[in-house]
């Protein structure tokens, strides 16, 4: 069973969403309370849980590539990336398990990495290739392959410094080392592995097998504290009910090889009734049936071992896995030995031996076999850096080309150049013309200027119409908003509160247009703004803090956090208020919690003020920084507000010999940075 942790896929259909919603509701009504209990430590939704938990059931049956589709559709339908990669590496579990079909588990492996490094989740892309195609490499005894492909896992995650990555390469490594029967190599990658996910707080969900494969370890090399601490920890850590049940037998092994015969009957016993109650673990028949094997050879029920040793072939055989049928001979042949029959025993421990011999000849054929692929491999990629060379080579030769092409150009440049003299002194014959021309632009200037007092004179009419126009306007708006907070006190119903209540946020939208249009209006007239006043920056911090307050939601905190205890310039104060009012108005329209922080830092080297607002909002795209600057823009056209806040405070600051911006590196909200000539007032 693999961890629980996938692309956004395109929206299913209609119909396809209702049949889902029934199943889903079916799903809610027949889950068991332990699935219901499991699906929240696991953070995911009961119903996905419970579906995901029956393909886990059929695992080992052909109907599961059908449910795991099925599975990858719930899980798009709640957008739940992590199911939907849980989906797929079901569908790369059945062909793992069934151990027949290499090009599905290759290609399977290859569609989980590509599909968890597009939602960007690492677990998925290194348990789909260091638990799924390597493990398949050493089940079908490629130990070499296998080590080759960890060598991989282990350079790409050390140049990544993915930590995930390390620790399932950790894991994978103490597995092909165990194959390869060394034991202590074994031991100290699991160790490694341990110390990695507890120095880093890792999620590895299989790290109750480590500490049971580590208990193992122990157990059999006489070190009963140590495997005892180590069999405790692999209880504690058990996420699924197959690391529990690879717990109990680790805890029968244990028992066994240090004659705690009841204790290990007892878990026996449990472990045969999980096996019963929960399809989900026939995965793990073949390690029952070892340990069971174990114990009652430990226990000298010698029929019963031999019994149980052959239904682990079977389970083997069943499974297409990498039977070491050369055990099964040296098991037999112990089994008899302690049973008083040395001719049965002799019989099996000859066999163990032609066995063992075979299978060396047949795993030194299998490694040259495997050396010959790596070769094979290390050729392509000497012929892959051969054919980089080749490109180089011509890029180079590509490049001097282009450099006689420029030298040649250069001749024709000076060519031109020379012929361009000869035409100048055609053009000095021109020169009475040009003095013509310059009559007649003179002429032009005139006229240029007269336009030009037009147009301020136009300007200045227009200022004027949109100051009257504003005064007219606001004045019966503050009386909609009186006459709205009469009717509300005298008909003091909920309803009507409400009414007053939008009529009062329409007026003020109303007015706060024409209050922006009007500043607009008036900025347009100045090419730059006084700069000359004594200005307190504390203070219009703290009172731009003290009205924005009277704004925000109970849920948000607004902070000041000064550089300096008393900081006074040259500048503009009313314009700094009127700037810092529009950022804090913008934080507070979209931070809902959190806080809104204002602060300012003096940069003495570069003789500039940068006072800040900072809050944890629902932020501003990056592609969007620069457009809310723009007259009328606005993210979201059915929000509040006018569009013209931010192209105002710009404005000022353009015109106060500073800058605003927003700090693209800020990504918990949005930071708004003001930029300000540093002019102390002597």
């Amino acid at each position: 069973m693999q961890s629980i942790e996938l692309p956004k896929t395109n929206a299913m259909s209609r119909l396809s969403r209702i049949i889902l919603g029934y199943l889903v509701s079916f799903l809610f009504i027949v889950i068991p309370a332990k699935a219901q209990k499991e699906a929240e430590v696991y953070n995911v939704d009961s119903s996905l849980y419970a579906y995901y938990q029956r393909c886990q059931e059929h695992l080992l049956e052909p109907v599961v590539l059908s449910m795991s589709d099925t599975l990858f559709r719930m899980a798009t339908g709640q957008n739940d990336q992590r199911m939907q990669a849980v989906a797929l590496s079901t569908r790369l579990d059945y062909y793992y398990y069934q151990a027949n079909n290499e090009d599905s588990i290759v290609f399977y492996t290859n569609k989980v990495k590509q599909f968890a490094k597009e939602i960007q989740q690492s677990k998925y892309y290194y348990f789909a290739w260091a638990n799924r195609l390597i493990l398949y490499y050493l089940k079908t005894g490629r130990s070499n392959i296998a080590l080759y492909e960890a060598e991989k896992v282990l350079k790409e995650a050390q140049a990544k410094d993915n930590k995930t990555g390390l620790m399932y390469c950790y894991n994978i490594m103490s597995q092909i080392y165990t194959i390869k029967n060394f034991d202590v190599m074994a031991s100290e990658w699991r160790v490694k592995e341990i110390e990695l996910t507890e120095k880093y707080k890792l999620e590895n969900y299989n790290i109750s097998n480590t500490y049971a494969q580590l208990a193992n370890y122990y157990t059999m090399h006489h070190q009963p504290e140590l495997a005892l601490e180590a069999l405790e920890k692999a209880v504690k850590t058990a996420n699924s009910a197959s690391h529990k049940i690879l717990a109990k037998l680790t805890y029968v092994e244990y028992y066994s090889e240090f004659r705690d015969f009841p204790a290990a009957e007892k878990i026996l016993k449990e472990c045969r009734e999980l096996f019963d109650q929960d399809k989900r673990l026939d995965s793990l028949k073949k390690r029952f049936y070892r340990t069971e094997a174990f114990y009652y050879q430990r226990s000298k029920q010698f029929a019963k071992a031999l019994e149980a040793a052959e239904k682990q072939k079977a389970e083997e055989q069943r499974l297409n896995e990498y039977a070491m049928s050369s055990e099964q001979y040296r098991l037999k042949g112990e089994i008899y030995r302690q049973m008083g029959r040395p001719d049965e025993a002799v019989k099996f421990l000859k066999k163990y031996i032609e066995a063992d011999d075979s299978l060396k000849i047949a795993n030194e054929q299998l490694a040259s076999s495997e050396f010959a692929t790596l070769l094979n491999v290390e050729k392509l990629n000497a012929e892959k850096k051969e054919l980089m060379l080749r490109t180089k080579e011509k890029e180079l030769s590509n490049k001097t080309t282009l450099i006689f092409s420029l030298i040649i150009l250069l001749a024709i440049l000076f060519l031109f150049l020379y012929r361009e003299s000869r035409l100048n002194r055609k053009l000095k014959a021109s020169e009475s013309e040009l003095r013509n021309k310059n009559e007649e632009l003179t002429y032009s200037r005139e006229e240029l200027r007269k336009a030009r007092d037009q147009a301020e004179a136009t300007s200045q009419m227009k200022t004027t119409f949109i100051q009257s126009m504003s005064h007219e306007i606001r004045t019966p708006l503050n009386s909609i908003i009186g006459f709205s907070q009469v009717l509300s006190d005298h008909y003091g119903n909920e309803e009507t509160k409400e009414f007053v209540n939008i009529i009062k946020a329409n007026t003020d939208d109303l007015l706060r247009l024409v209050t922006d249009v009007l500043a607009l209006s008036e900025l347009d007239q100045y090419n730059k703004l006084p700069t000359n006043i004594q200005t307190d920056i504390n203070m219009i911090c703290q009172l731009s803090i003290e009205v924005a307050k009277m704004q925000k939601q109970d849920t948000v905190e607004f902070l000041f956090k000064p550089e300096r205890e008393k900081l006074i310039i040259l500048s503009n104060p009313e314009r700094i208020s009127q700037l810092l009012a529009n950022l804090a108005h913008n934080a507070i329209k979209f931070t809902t919690h959190g806080s809104i922080e204002l602060t300012y830092s003096v940069l003495e080297a570069e003789k500039k003020l940068e006072i800040s607002v900072t809050d944890t909002g629902i932020g501003i795209p990056k592609e969007k920084q620069e457009k809310v600057f723009e007259r009328f823009y606005k993210m979201n056209s059915f929000s509040q507000g006018t569009g013209l806040g931010l192209s105002i405070s710009r404005t000022i600051a353009e015109k106060l010999g500073g800058n605003l911006h927003i700090d693209s590196s800020y990504t918990d909200g949005c930071r708004m940075v003001l930029t300000l000539p540093l002019v102390y007032a002597e």
